[in-house]
């Protein structure tokens, strides 16, 4: 076998084992914003579906419905919970009055009411 050859199998090796490292990388340091989103995502169709058999819905109830939720990566062992805390479901409106997925729909013993938007 050609010195050469051995040369180039060496370095496609290096190449190929230096682009699977990058990969592996980038992939672990994005992971915790990839959950938070999936999160969110998860929450934000629990609330629709609610929506869909309710008016409305308030912060407290919210809170409650989607504590427990969980995000996992396909091939990891991370998962995300929601513990139903207080600065997620904050969060979780905020990215759905963004969207235009729902709107303050009123006020009931001193809380806001949230109501599916009206297209």
């Amino acid at each position: 076998m050609p010195l050469s050859t051995v040369f180039i199998g060496i370095g496609m090796f290096a190449v190929v084992t230096a682009g699977l490292t990058v990969w592996g990388m980038r992939k672990s340091y994005f992971q915790k914003e990839k959950l938070a989103n999936m999160l969110l995502s998860k929450s934000a169709e629990k609330v629709m579906h609610y929506l869909k058999k309710h008016d409305s819905i308030s912060e407290k109830e919210m809170r409650d419905l989607v504590s427990g939720v969980q995000a996992s990566e396909f091939g990891s062992k991370a998962t995300a919970v929601v513990d139903g805390n207080r600065a997620f479901v904050q969060k979780l409106i905020e990215v759905m009055l963004h969207d235009g997925l729902i709107q303050a729909s009123g006020h009931e013993k001193g809380r806001t009411l949230y109501s599916k938007r009206q297209k």
